[in-house]
């Protein structure tokens, strides 16, 4: 990529990590550092922190890290060059030229993105100031909707007419092909039309707030389908997107915790009740990556879907597909099958506002009534069946203190003992699974000061060469290319080709050139670990101990050569072995002796 290293490092300098990071993950200060839960990763205790001396972060669970580049990549699923493009554009520093002819735009996509946004206050223009939008207007008000919403979500109408938002495309330059191509237009017969008519319109936007597709709701609900989206396109693909996530996304990180609904009739209803963190889904059942979308902002999901049979179906999907990546479900049900805009529009705001702080469930909450509700009561074999779905569901999903809860209750319902229900559920708890024996070696990006003996050695020799610039030269000088570990090494040499391009550039500015992930780890937890005082007697003494470390190796290996031999009656090469160890101790107890003694 063609941007001046210069322009990297003013935005680099210009940006707060901490502040940044802080959008996403609450930090508390400790120490020099702040830290967080990590949110890469689940976790109960804080093992994320960040650095606002040295501008990385690091977690020291899963081993995620690096500066507020590599974070913004991570956690936002774009590009090198977006991030550039994001954090000048927060920081109000223009692109220089370079990296605009390195990073150019499609013109395809550019054009799809003018179509929508133009078609976007066309609707809008039609339902707020034309005669021919009175009667959506109408309607929605009669909804709830007030018209500040409609302004803030750029509400639409798209009239019965059939051409009218392609002709106004049109005579702004934007031909029949390129509106069929992105959704706005289809061919009905050889005749090409818009593709919505008679309906409202909302506008759905991507992760940037730029609109790429639209809902559309039927005015009457004889007339269907009564919702109908934009088909996908390269602009959009419904089941990596969310309804208002770019709204959304400040208030989710704030909660730690978004509401899930199935609508965009919801979401436009519920933010009306002063509830800023909700989505919705576009028309399909949760996938896992829009699920992935939300884990990156929040470690809880409340699911309000519509009570009905399908309502039922598309919540128990969520849960499986939320708790698959990370995510704590728990399910508000409002009854009588409502969803939560017809709920609104019965009790109000502020009853939704109740509902949603008294009356969520858990999973297992949830699914003990899902299983109540599809029972069949009337015959002694159903009530047994429900009776051994319920405490199979206790012993697989439910904490002791919910199975403590629901037993007693199940024990009340069918006059049976709390220990019989016991020694029922256990038939279907499943066997416990030893842990495997911890590994004796530790992680490659461990931090010096966790790790031990040649592992120890050989990361504060490479922290030596990532910190001072002196120290990489001397150790480039020496011919030292191979360190204890091969991550250890493979860092070394980006380490020395980084000095020689970039002298003088601070640690982390190493960080955002390496790609491989590994790497990346390891820089990044070396960067957490204090330097201690480097000297040329200091660096000396390290190499001296990493080749003793290297030399115990290779002794026990020859050592245990030289065991089999002897047993397999091999005289030749026992000798042959024998010798190699005797020069491999002579050499060891050189390398010992004190550094004055060492020199001569």
């Amino acid at each position: 990529m063609n941007v001046p290293e210069t322009f990297i490092e003013t935005l680099r300098q210009k940006v707060d990590i901490v502040e940044v990071i802080s959008e996403y993950v609450p930090l508390r200060r400790s120490g020099r550092s702040y830290v967080g839960l990590c949110p890469f990763h689940n976790e109960r205790t804080p093992s994320f922190s960040v650095s606002p001396e040295r501008q990385v972060y690091h977690c020291f669970g899963c081993g995620a890290g690096g500066t507020v580049f590599r974070f913004l990549m991570d956690i936002e699923g774009i590009s090198f060059t977006e991030t550039v493009s994001l954090l000048a554009e927060r920081c109000g520093i223009p692109l220089p030229d370079s990296f605009r002819a390195a990073a150019p735009r499609s013109p395809k996509l550019d054009r799809y993105r003018q179509a929508h946004e133009l078609a976007a206050k066309a609707f809008n223009h039609i339902l707020m100031n034309t005669d021919a939008g009175v009667q959506a207007l109408q309607y929605l008000l009669s909804r709830g909707i007030s018209r500040t919403t409609m302004a803030n979500y750029q509400l639409g109408y798209a009239p019965p007419s059939g051409r009218a938002v392609m002709s106004f495309l049109q005579q702004r330059g934007f031909s029949p092909e390129e509106l069929l191509a992105c959704g706005l237009a289809v061919d009905l017969g050889g005749e090409w039309v818009d593709r919505f008519r008679g309906r409202v319109i909302v506008p759905i936007a991507d992760g940037r707030g730029q609109i790429v597709a639209f809902g559309a709701r039927a005015l009457h609900d004889s007339v269907k389908p009564k919702y109908l989206n934009s088909p996908e396109y390269e602009l959009f693909h419904k089941g990596r997107m969310l309804f208002n996530l770019h709204r959304a996304r400040r208030a989710i990180r704030q909660e730690r915790k978004a509401l899930l609904l199935e609508g965009y009739m919801d979401v436009l209803a519920v933010a009306q009740a002063g509830i800023e963190w909700a989505v919705a889904t576009l028309g399909t059942s949760l996938t896992e990556e829009q699920a992935r979308l939300l884990k990156a902002d929040c470690d809880r999901v409340v699911i309000a879907y519509d009570g009905d049979e399908a309502g039922r179906k598309a919540t128990v999907r969520a849960i499986e597909v939320l708790e698959h990546v990370g995510i704590t479900p728990v399910v508000l049900r409002l009854g009588d099958g409502m969803d939560p805009d017809e709920f609104i529009r019965a009790h109000g705001a502020r009853a939704f506002e109740r509902m949603l702080n008294e009356s969520t469930w858990t999973v297992v909450q949830f699914l003990m009534e899902d299983l109540r509700q599809r029972a069949e009561w009337v015959s002694p074999a159903g009530r047994t069946e429900f009776l051994r779905k319920a405490l199979k569901l206790l012993a697989e999903r439910a904490s002791p203190v919910e199975q403590e809860y629901q037993l007693r209750n199940l024990s009340q319902e069918f006059n049976l003992s709390v220990e019989t229900l016991k020694e029922e559920m256990r038939g279907f708890a499943k066997p416990i699974r030893r842990r495997s024996p911890p590994r004796e070696d530790v992680a490659p990006w461990m931090t010096p000061r966790a790790a031990k003996g040649k592992d120890q050695v050989s990361l504060r020799i490479l922290q030596a060469a990532l910190f001072s610039q002196e120290a990489a030269e001397y150790l480039m000088e020496k011919g030292v290319t191979e360190l204890g570990h091969p991550l250890h090494t493979a860092l070394l040499s980006h380490v020395y080709s980084w000095r020689i391009d970039q002298p003088g550039q601070p640690p982390s500015a190493l960080i955002d050139r390496l790609e491989d992930e590994e790497c990346i780890r390891l820089a990044s937890s070396l960067l957490f670990d204090e330097p201690p005082e480097i000297s040329t007697e200091w660096l000396e003494d390290h190499l001296r101990a990493l080749e003793i470390a290297k030399l115990e190796q290779e002794l026990k290996e020859k050592v245990r050569a030289w065991n089999e031999a002897e047993a397999s009656g091999d005289e030749e090469k026992s000798r042959e072995i024998k010798l190699q160890v005797e020069w491999i101790q002579s050499r060891m107890a050189t390398m010992k002796q004190p550094r004055a003694l060492h020199a001569e």
